[in-house]
């Protein structure tokens, strides 16, 4: 059975992201909502699946799903494991916990959220169109999302750069487990010849831009969208 499932390296990859968040919802009871919340932001971005492969990786999915789909179960586990530790990392890691603001805005938390939403959509939709790549401009999009919230609140500036930071690594932990199951998965999966073709502490740089952008974003926005403030406990 173990074997078996051996051969799926993006299932086992998405099972590896999962579980720093899992840890992190189990022993902080108050975060588990922000993860509940970036978990449901995030699932709409695992149909965008079909944007990186096969261009920029190839790995095997449960049932050939992404073949039939344009995207896998993996994906789904993914977004949410990857959501769930990069939300949480700097309130976890530096012992905060969110408390609400007295000034709310003037939009509402879900208006908020739409308007990320269609954003992102149009913003995908014009980098597609523009023909770049989206292992370069979901990185861009995030960093312009989050250049955006750092001026409207610069209370969260060191909260995103310190969550970017411990996502970054949290992220590359994780990849190096992987190369521990699989020791040439990176250059037998990914196509980074095709791309800038540089490897940052024998990580694609790819991998670590997205990480850090990620982890950026994800730090910031449910504070910023739902008017809360880190605080020491």
């Amino acid at each position: 059975m173990l074997q078996s499932l051996l051969q799926y390296n993006f299932f086992i990859l998405s099972i590896l992201f999962l579980l720093p968040g899992g840890l992190i919802y189990w022993l902080r009871k108050d975060l588990r909502k922000v993860m509940q919340v970036l978990a449901l932001c995030s699932l709409p971005f695992a149909f965008t699946e079909f944007l990186f492969y096969p261009t920029y990786w190839e790995p095997k999915f449960l049932f050939d799903l992404i073949d039939v789909l344009g995207f896998g179960i993996e994906d789904l586990l993914f977004v949410i494991g990857l959501s769930g530790f990069t939300s949480t990392s700097y309130a976890f890691v530096f012992h905060k916990t969110l408390i609400q603001k007295t000034n709310r805005g003037k939009l509402s938390p879900t208006r908020r959220i739409c308007l990320f939403f269609v954003i992102v959509c149009i913003a995908i939709s014009i980098l597609v169109r523009l023909q770049m790549h989206l292992i370069y401009g979901a990185p861009l999009l995030m960093t312009i999302l989050s250049a955006f919230i750092f001026v409207r609140r610069k209370d969260l500036i060191l909260p995103g750069f310190l969550g970017a930071i411990l996502s970054t690594i949290m992220y590359a932990m994780l990849c190096y487990t992987l190369i521990s199951i699989y020791p040439n998965i990176f250059q037998l999966t990914w196509h980074t010849e095709k791309f800038v073709n540089q490897t940052w502490l024998g990580l694609p740089a790819e991998e670590l831009v997205y990480a850090f952008t990620s982890g950026a974003i994800a730090s910031i926005f449910y504070p910023y969208v739902f008017s809360f403030k880190y605080s020491s406990f």
